[in-house]
């Protein structure tokens, strides 16, 4: 195996360890109130790795067919970035997805749109229609 294979095959798996599916959705958290929390996250992965192999004064210039091996330098380097987005609640049977922020005022009325209409729903059915008086005829 080459050396730069190496570095990357084990960086790779050092990256398998730390990014997994629990990292994304993270474990569920139990309440007091018998609710059920899921953290939900984006991961970002970067990864760079390179090398190769150098001549220095002490080795001669590699000859074709010589066979002789020039010393090798290389790293490899990665980064890995863990935002957390939202929550999904669940409890008695209903989810909520709370987000983790709410960048602007528009973001947090979309937000709202389910539970204003659910309750404009529940206001409308318990009203009961109004009758208005007839109007009074004009007189002449």
């Amino acid at each position: 195996m080459h050396p730069v294979e190496s570095i990357i095959s084990t960086t790779m798996s050092q990256l398998k360890t730390i990014v997994d599916v629990n990292t994304i959705v993270g474990d569920p958290i139990y309440s007091a109130n018998n609710t059920l929390v899921f953290p939900v996250s984006r991961v970002s992965v970067g990864f760079l790795c390179g090398g190769g192999e150098y001549e220095t004064k002490k080795t001669a210039p590699k000859e074709q067919g010589a066979g002789q091996d020039l010393p090798f330098a290389g790293t490899a380097i990665s980064g890995v970035t863990v935002t957390p987005k939202a929550f999904i609640a669940v409890h008695d049977g209903q989810m909520k997805v709370t987000p983790a922020e709410c960048g602007t005022t528009l973001d947090r009325l979309v937000e709202m749109i389910p539970t204003i209409a659910k309750q404009l729903g529940e206001t409308l059915k318990s009203a009961k229609p109004k009758k208005f008086p007839s109007e009074p005829e004009a007189s002449e």
